[in-house]
């Protein structure tokens, strides 16, 4: 690859600040030497009529006609999409790459002589890809997203068939995504989570009411949606009363049940600014998914974010878990996973050498060497010689 060529990276994924994701955290570190256009989510269902999705195409929609505001210093420039979100429709897509084509043209005009890679989390951004032509195009699916509890299945199936022929590379988080994803020989990179060392590793004091909450402390940290084990939560909480359940994060379904029992505290959604200084209080952190079908196209940020805090970690048997062999208990079944938890507290308070060696594990694992690997293929796709891309529902549009 020339040392002259220059990069601009064009990113559509969820809305800056909000919940950080893999791909966040990854133009967090390129962001230090690249400029970075972040398009925030332009929505993975056709909304409903319910209050709620009204008041978001309502708010989203007062946000694409401000101006694009930046990020902190040194940030990604942030654009809230003018985008019609029935992205099944192949008009509406041609019309949504060509409204936010225009929408960045200012901005690229400003990097012509930068090489725009366009990564997207989302599939229905292949009409920007149709739209921008840029040097390459990369699909980051950390997830069967088709399968989420919420996701329109259909929108979903019929925008990532074209995204995975149309992308020059699919980056995965799951190897369980390495073969559903493969299509026409064109098989998706692994690109498995990291965790930034430093953030959790230095996390300042702790509240003062959560340092005085009955140890051991047992902790899950994350959106408590249809995807976490309600029962299997409780039944912790009440196998072990005298220790603490702690949760961390917003409540999307109802744990009035769960939060009435007398050992749970439930501290609701922390930025994530915050999030080292209120889960270093935990001794034991907890992925507690649903085991199902879906299970094995996940993996979990909050894993290495507990082995960064060197704390033990128990977990539903989750696939991805294998490359973490010693450094995570994991069980299926309610049971089983009783009985982990019970086994690793026998241990407690646990030896400082084992909570070292867990940090120092979490260390190997950051987002700037996940980054080093990314921008390594943005390098190779760039110069590698390309095919003139199909633009399957028609280019709308030309970069500058």
């Amino acid at each position: 690859m020339s040392a002259a060529h220059r990069y601009l990276f064009v990113a559509a994924g969820p809305d800056w600040g909000r919940h950080p994701c893999s791909l966040s955290h990854i133009i967090e570190v390129l962001v230090r030497n690249h400029p970075v256009i972040w398009i925030n989510s332009i929505a993975q269902r056709s909304p409903r009529l319910s209050r709620r999705d009204i008041v978001r195409v309502v708010r989203k929609g007062l946000a694409s006609l401000r101006p694009a505001p930046r990020g902190k210093c040194g940030g990604p420039l942030v654009v809230h999409p003018r985008a019609i979100p029935y992205h099944r429709l192949p008009p509406v897509r041609s019309v949504n790459g060509w409204l936010i084509g225009r929408q960045l043209r200012p901005a690229l005009t400003r990097f012509a002589q930068h090489k725009v890679v366009l990564v997207a989390t989302n599939p229905a951004a292949v009409a920007l890809a149709n739209s921008l032509q840029p040097d390459a195009t990369i699909y980051f699916c950390m997830d069967d997203y088709a399968r989420m509890h919420d996701s329109d299945a259909r929108l979903i199936e019929v925008c990532e068939r074209l995204m995975l022929m149309r992308a020059d590379a699919t980056v995965v988080t799951a190897q369980a995504l390495v073969d559903s994803k493969t299509r026409h020989g064109k098989r998706p990179i692994y690109l498995p989570q990291g965790v930034d060392v430093a953030h959790f590793q230095n996390p300042g004091p702790p509240r003062a009411a959560l340092s005085d909450l009955p140890r051991p402390v047992i902790g899950f940290q994350g959106i408590i949606g249809a995807r976490v084990d309600i029962e299997l939560l409780e039944k912790i909480a009440r196998r072990f009363p005298m220790a603490s359940l702690m949760l961390v994060g917003k409540e999307e379904v109802d744990i009035t049940r769960l939060k009435n029992l007398p050992n749970v505290y439930a501290l609701g959604p922390v930025s994530y600014a915050d999030l080292p200084s209120v889960m270093q209080v935990f001794d034991v952190g907890l992925v507690a998914y649903r085991d199902d079908d879906h299970i094995a196209c996940v993996n979990p940020l909050k894993l290495l974010e507990y082995l960064a805090l060197g704390q033990e970690v128990v977990s539903v048997a989750i696939p991805e878990l294998a490359a973490h062999e010693g450094y995570v208990r994991w069980a299926h079944g309610h049971e089983p996973y009783l009985a982990a938890i019970e086994a690793v507290l026998s241990r407690y308070p646990f030896d400082p050498a084992d909570k070292a060696r867990r940090r120092a594990y979490a260390a190997t694992q950051s987002w700037e060497i996940r980054a080093q690997e990314f921008m390594a293929l943005c390098q190779n796709l760039v110069s590698a010689p390309r095919p003139i891309p199909s633009t399957l529902d028609g280019a709308v549009g030309a970069r500058p």
